[in-house]
């Protein structure tokens, strides 16, 4: 019976600490359409992709948050005659926030970010992994208490192989729900 009672106390006191966690947890989605320049040869071209993205996030405070992403390519695009989709992007952030009013804040993040895009141009198809230090400014208005819009500018990584250098800048929309 001690072992029983110990533990339903173990129990009570971890649901209490995951609830407790849980307060400060978030997911949400969002649609990316990315701007991808690429530099070579003395040559400068841009293209638009677009990608559809998940996340995870925990609110630490009202200041702070971090976050996970994952997304995948939803739109391709071309430079010249060379044809270039998103794979998946990845990546980990850390959120500053500052509030303005109750339901509007305003935030910086940086972070890390990978992503592998296929080229492909006559037939030739090659992998390129857009990774690095990431960052950027975002906008979040809360429409309830759990449910928010947010929107967000920001260059999430970067390639180069030989002359050739890909950047990819991003605006985003999306929807936030917090438990």
């Amino acid at each position: 019976m001690k072992k029983l009672l110990a533990l339903a106390i173990v129990s009570t006191i971890g649901f209490g600490a995951t609830a407790a966690q849980a307060e400060g947890l978030y997911v949400g989605g969002d649609l990316q359409l990315q701007q991808q320049t690429m530099k070579g040869n003395g040559d400068k071209q841009k293209t638009k992709l677009g990608s559809i993205n998940g996340k995870v996030g925990y609110e630490v405070n009202e200041y702070f948050s971090v976050e996970g992403r994952a997304g995948m390519g939803v739109k391709s695009g071309k430079y010249n005659a060379v044809k270039a989709k998103e794979k998946y992007n990845v990546g980990a952030y850390a959120l500053a926030s500052y509030p303005i009013t109750d339901a509007f804040s305003v935030y910086g993040l940086a972070g890390y970010s990978y992503g592998k895009v296929s080229l492909e141009d006559k037939g030739h198809k090659e992998k390129a992994s857009l990774k690095g230090l990431s960052y950027g400014i975002g906008a979040k208005y809360k429409v309830t208490e759990q449910i928010a819009l947010t929107t967000e500018v920001g260059h999430y990584g970067k390639y180069k192989k030989g002359d050739t250098k890909v950047s990819k800048e991003a605006v985003s929309l999306g929807v936030q729900y917090s438990f």
